[in-house]
């Protein structure tokens, strides 16, 4: 009768890499302030690659998923602990560089007079979330959840954009596992957010057409387009579409529909503040190069 060999423990050296690779926490989860093991993910291999950071619970559910009624749609088998492990400390290493392509994201809930609770997402630039940290009312108070959060992504990597959704947003839940849906920052806003030369970088053209009440903007990125929009006159509204939104802003007649739609423009590029913006008219293929923007009076027809 064959013997199997003992497995063998991590080092002392390799607890500490992984505990440096994983930010010290379970790869499933993210939770901090509780207990890890080190967990063999196929066979009995002793090296990094197949060694997984897993809480006290996530490395219980693994070996007993039997007695857990419910697992939030996770079934931690090799395959799994193994995704979670490569696409965790990847994550990490990216967070912990001087300019990270990865950024926290606040959601705000309730009304602007009442906020019962705040989400901090960590997402990619592709929108996707990774982790996130749910504070509300029974937990102290928003003052105090601010403060978490600064010292939540200062845990994760000192460089890592903060950004926060400017409005108090509504509770939508899954109809699966009713849990609430959560806002990320647009994939194309993230690699403004996060790109450290954005202001050397960055470029906006703007079209004017002389015969029509139209306009339209193309920003971008190191040659990649990042947002299109148009704006058009069409009856009594200023009419505006980009890549993921569209409204009719009511024109006033207390002003010139010019400087209204101006005045749109203007809070376009103050949101993306591009480092060049060049401003064309007349012939679409062949514009003529002008100095600023002042619309021609068919905007007012």
């Amino acid at each position: 009768m064959s013997i199997k060999p003992k497995r063998k423990n991590p080092t002392p050296k390799q607890k500490r890499n992984l505990l440096s690779m994983n930010a010290g926490v379970c790869c499933v989860c993210k939770t901090r302030g509780q207990g890890v093991n080190f967990h063999h993910i196929d066979g009995d291999n002793t090296v990094l690659e197949n060694l997984a950071v897993l809480c006290v619970k996530d490395h219980d559910a693994h070996h007993r998923p039997q007695v857990y009624t419910q697992m939030n749609h996770l079934e931690l088998g090799i395959e799994k602990i193994l995704k979670y492990k490569l696409e965790w400390e990847a994550f990490v290493k990216e967070a912990q560089k001087e300019s990270p392509k990865v950024l926290a994201v606040i959601n705000m809930y309730g009304t602007e007079e009442s906020i019962h609770s705040m989400r901090l997402i960590f997402q990619t630039i592709e929108s996707k979330i990774v982790f996130e940290r749910l504070y509300h009312l029974h937990i102290g108070s928003p003052e105090s959840w601010i403060d978490s959060a600064i010292e939540e992504v200062r845990w994760l990597g000192s460089n890592i954009p903060l950004s926060l959704i400017n409005k108090a947003l509504p509770i939508d839940n899954c109809p699966c596992c009713n849990v609430s849906f959560t806002n990320v920052i647009d994939s194309n806003v993230a690699k403004r957010i996060t790109a450290s030369d954005w202001e050397q970088k960055s470029f906006c053209s703007i079209y004017i057409n002389p015969s029509q009440p139209t306009l339209a903007i193309l920003l971008s990125y190191k040659n990649e387009i990042l947002f299109t929009v148009s704006l058009h006159k069409c009856g009594k509204c200023l009419h505006f579409i980009c890549d993921n939104f569209e409204e009719r802003v009511p024109i006033n007649k207390s002003s010139s529909v010019r400087t209204q739609a101006t005045r749109i423009l203007s809070k376009v590029l103050d949101e993306w503040h591009p480092a060049k913006i060049l401003i064309g008219t007349g012939d679409e293929k062949d514009p003529e190069i002008i100095d600023n923007l002042n619309l021609p009076r068919i905007w007012e027809n």
